[in-house]
């Protein structure tokens, strides 16, 4: 693709910021149009722009307080907003402009019922859209899956502190969809602490710990546990009855054995980076160049959504004390 696509990105914070270092890379890109409404979050993308060793000297920046302000074209759109406006600003992205393909943020909406409107809306405008749940996107996670038999099934299982029964919850489901391949994943057992956890995103946004169980139709079988207490980081762990993987993001470190072999372990490399600056560069050069990128769709990654967000909000309305048709969560 010849240098000009044009990308906007809604929401210049941690992510957004993130997302604008990777596409500042792309030699497709001519144009980048940032939209948040606080200077010190644009002020923060500038900055940010200027530490990408390889950036993109051609590239035209517009920094932007409002959508209207932005053009009516252009090639991807990557809203990395809150999740309580995610999709009304899909929508108003979509009527008012020539934008057909989206990259969101996740947790995409903080109920179910919104995510449903916004998979219509997609489905009845031709909406081509991803959400950025990355690790189905990374070569260790696809290695696994590879090594699976998709036949039988499997048990995965998250464990670690940074307490994050949403945000990590959608990111671990999603990965256990990927690995197992169901359109379903339904609740079994859940223990949630009795503790609402704040985040850096405001008073409004929150975060639950504790453990929950999840199961295919299949009979793969899904475990997550996160500890209110601590931030040691999740592993991932995977068995089969033919495979096993253990995999820890952070430290990069992955190890997997098979029954073939009699189970010894043997650590594979782990190179490829997990950041949003770095992953998103090949996702969104995938999707300006074939329409397609490793990234799951809006529709792939309902049953994880599905699934968070209908076991939590229960536990939130009961520690919030009052009746809550969504969940508070970024």
């Amino acid at each position: 693709m010849s240098q000009s696509g044009r990308i906007l990105i809604i929401g210049c914070g941690e992510l957004g910021s993130r997302h604008l270092q990777a596409v500042s890379a792309l030699g497709e890109v001519a144009e980048i149009e940032v939209v948040d409404p606080a200077p010190d979050r644009l002020e923060t993308g500038r900055t940010r722009v200027a530490q990408v060793e390889d950036r993109n000297p051609k590239i035209r920046y517009q920094w932007l307080p409002t959508l209207d302000d932005a053009s009516r074209e252009g090639d991807l759109c990557v809203v990395a907003t809150q999740a309580d406006v995610r999709c009304s600003i899909v929508r108003d992205v979509a009527d008012r402009s020539s934008y057909r393909q989206f990259l969101l943020e996740k947790i995409v909406a903080q109920s179910i019922e919104d995510y449903d409107d916004l998979l219509a809306l997609a489905r009845t405008r031709g909406l081509a859209v991803w959400v950025n749940c990355k690790k189905r996107g990374h070569e260790a996670h696809r290695r696994v899956k590879a090594r699976l038999n998709p036949d039988l099934p499997l048990i995965l299982s998250v464990i670690g502190g940074n307490h994050g029964l949403a945000t990590q919850g959608v990111h671990a489901a999603d990965l256990f969809a990927f690995y197992d391949g169901t359109n379903r994943i339904d609740g079994g057992e859940v223990h949630v602490d009795s503790v609402l956890h704040p985040t850096k995103r405001g008073p409004d946004v929150l975060e639950l710990s504790g453990t929950l169980n999840g199961r295919s139709e299949k009979g793969s079988r899904f475990f997550l546990s996160l500890d209110g207490s601590h931030r040691a980081p999740p592993v991932f762990s995977v068995v089969s009855d033919v495979y096993r993987a253990v995999v820890d993001d952070m430290t990069r470190s992955f190890y997997e054995s098979a029954a073939e072999s009699g189970w010894q372990w043997s650590q594979v490399p782990y190179n490829q980076d997990l950041k949003v600056s770095t992953m998103t560069r090949s996702f969104a050069r995938d999707i300006l160049g074939t329409g397609e990128c490793e990234l799951p769709t809006l529709e792939e990654c309902r049953p994880a959504h599905d699934f968070i967000l209908t076991v939590l909000q229960p536990h939130f309305s009961r520690l919030i004390g009052r009746a809550l048709d969504r969940s508070p969560v970024t």
